[in-house]
């Protein structure tokens, strides 16, 4: 019974690290995005012709960090903004182009479910904390539980060919946090 509860680890985590790529691809391949600008894109994918007002409804949000995430989803084109037919005061926001594209291609692991998919994203937020993950600090967990102990190398080789002063300084993040466990100076 042990190998099948290895496979399904295997499997869980391999789902993880794909689902964390195909987020990143939808902010535009930016691993440096909070977990929760990707929560408010899968929002907003799942409420089309929202707006704001709605997304402080559902989320647990700031209003002006949500403004900030709305402006820089619109700005790497994730998002459209329309005046709204009923007040034209009002912009409905939809996601659109590579972002509709890869967030769908993210929902496939949860049956297309947006709701899943936030519970997913709510999770890791969870794991982390008072710190506030970025999709590059979920990448590195998810591949140090899909393969164990690593060198750093070979995690940096698994994330988006940043600068390795930049993987290099999220690592150490995740050590000082103690959500990863530095197992020798070689590592």
């Amino acid at each position: 019974m042990q190998p099948i509860v290895q496979d399904d680890l295997a499997a869980k985590a391999n789902a993880a690290t794909a689902i964390i790529d195909h987020l990143v691809d939808a902010l535009g391949g930016e691993p440096a995005c909070k977990l929760m600008r990707a929560i408010i894109l899968v929002d907003i994918d799942e409420h089309r012709g929202t707006n704001q007002s709605d997304i402080l409804d559902r989320l647990d949000v700031n209003k002006s960090a949500l403004t900030r995430d709305i402006e820089w989803l619109y700005d790497y084109g994730c998002i459209t903004r329309t005046p709204s037919l009923a007040d034209s005061r009002v912009m409905e926001l939809r996601a659109c182009g590579y972002a509709k594209k890869n967030i769908d291609l993210a929902l496939a692991y949860f049956d297309f479910d947006h709701k899943s998919l936030k519970n997913f994203l709510n999770s890791l937020i969870n794991l982390f904390g008072q710190h506030k993950p970025t999709l590059r600090d979920a990448k590195i967990v998810s591949v140090i539980g899909k393969h164990g102990s690593l060198p750093r190398q070979k995690i940096f080789d698994s994330l988006y060919n940043g600068p390795t002063s930049t993987d290099n300084r999220a690592v150490n993040n995740l050590i000082n946090f103690g959500l990863v466990q530095k197992k020798d100076d070689n590592e």
